[in-house]
């Protein structure tokens, strides 16, 4: 069915077999009901990774909250506190594709352990630019934002193929929804703490606290160990061999040729467009649809993770109760509606609790996409093809500067809803449209 489907659209025979044998894996995984932490508890080097990327997750929307906020504070324009959060993806589109080759030429954990040390070196600097008082032009913050975007680009492709190299293939679908309970868990704290810092000390500790919570991922790095990585020694001799651009030429034309694969990642473009510029956008919709503050907008994120949260837990102790394909398209769908609703909304009471929807929207898309990517692609070319996940993430500034363009002409709510709009039709278009993506368990 949907794996036949896959084997015959570019794929190898070896790539089909790995596809029926992650299916049979995962139907095992799912039986026995309840095990929310089944991942966790058969993968030692697993437990290292998730904890990791539970401190690295709580320090990126610490950082979120913190430069949206303090950019409005510099400059008292909306459309910079936007743009300012959405600059750190800007690097991807030049850099996303080459992370993906350093992620299958080089060894994944020494690699994610060096970007994150750098990374802690960079924000902690910028805290004592702040601390002193130097950081008075909103130029700084850009500056900033970019090279964090730089590190970011470097290292999701890395983590996201760490996942797979550190549980068993049973575990697979468990551990990606596991790791997406980080991210949405630690949504709410960074929120949280982001809150507190900013209403109660200066600005340089949420920079102070985000460094360090950097390093502690690195310190829980060194003693976990990849032991399910797939790829050979001949394998990875090869990869290096070639050159980095033949690297990304082999990655592409794999994406291209399996339709699949391709259309998973075209879904993932709306994901992108529409729903990851909307935590950019809070802080201008809190204050000029709302007419409220960081409080509310603050709120609204941790609505948004508890959202999330839930649907971690379903995912992960009961399984996908439906085909993962056509889950995603209608998750996809029914986020699409909840920003076009936030568009027309000026109501508090509604704004922060539909919010909740979108977490569990948003979080059930991301995991059934990851899963159904993650189960098909050879270890050999898992970077590459994380990396092209990630690469869509580059184009938020673009999309959020428009947003934020017509939010300028118009207003926030106007332009929210015409991206909901939008994004409503295209999520109609692939529900109709991509009959192999709904099929797909």
């Amino acid at each position: 069915m949907a794996r036949d489907h896959i084997a015959g659209e570019g794929t190898t025979a070896a790539e089909a077999t790995r596809g029926a044998a992650a299916a049979k894996a995962q139907t095992e995984a799912r039986r026995g009901g309840f095990k929310t932490f089944s991942s966790l508890q058969n993968n030692r080097d697993y437990r290292f990774l998730f904890t990791g990327n539970l401190f690295s997750n709580c320090a990126q929307w610490l950082q979120f909250i913190t430069v949206g906020w303090l950019a409005l504070d510099i400059s008292g324009s909306a459309l910079h506190s936007i743009l300012t959060v959405a600059v750190r993806a800007t690097p991807t589109l030049l850099l996303g594709p080459w992370a993906g080759v350093l992620a299958d030429r080089w060894d994944r954990r020494k690699l994610a352990m060096a970007l994150q040390v750098v990374i802690a070196a960079f924000t902690l600097a910028f805290a004592i630019l702040v601390a002193r008082g130097q950081v008075d032009n909103i130029w700084y913050l850009y500056v900033f934002m970019v090279l964090s975007g730089i590190g970011f680009t470097l290292k999701q492709p890395v983590r996201q193929a760490l996942v797979a190299n550190t549980v068993r293939r049973a575990d697979m679908a468990n551990a990606l929804a596991l790791n997406a309970m980080g991210v949405t868990s630690m949504r709410l704290v960074g929120a949280a703490l982001g809150g507190i810092l900013i209403e109660t000390v200066d600005f340089q500790w949420n920079f102070f606290v985000e460094g360090s919570l950097y390093l502690v991922m690195v310190l829980l790095l060194i003693p976990m160990r990849t032991p399910y990585q797939e790829t050979s020694p001949s394998d990875a001799g090869r990869i290096r061999r070639a050159s980095p651009l033949s690297n990304v030429v082999e990655g592409l034309a794999y994406m291209l040729k399996n339709r699949v694969m391709l259309r998973l990642l075209v879904i993932n473009f709306v994901r992108t467009g529409v729903f990851m510029p909307l935590i950019l956008l809070l802080p201008a919709y809190t204050q000029q649809s709302l007419n409220a503050g960081a409080g509310v907008g603050t709120a609204m994120i941790f609505s948004m993770g508890n959202g999330g949260v839930t649907a971690t837990v379903i995912m992960s102790s009961w399984g996908f109760f439906n085909r993962k394909g056509i889950l995603c398209l209608i998750t996809l769908l029914v986020g699409s509606l909840v920003v076009l609703s936030l568009g027309l909304s000026h109501w508090v009471w509604y704004s922060v609790p539909i919010m909740a929807l979108m977490g569990l929207a948003q979080t059930t898309f991301i995991v059934g996409n990851q899963t159904l990517i993650q189960m098909v692609v050879p270890d050999t070319l898992r970077g590459r093809v994380s990396s092209a996940w990630h690469y869509e993430s580059g184009l938020v500034p673009l999309f959020a500067a428009l947003i934020g363009v017509v939010a300028e002409f118009r207003n926030i709510g106007f332009a929210m809803t015409l991206a909901g709009v939008i994004a409503v039709g295209l999520s109609l278009w692939f529900l109709t449209r991509f009959k192999d993506i709904r099929a797909l368990d």
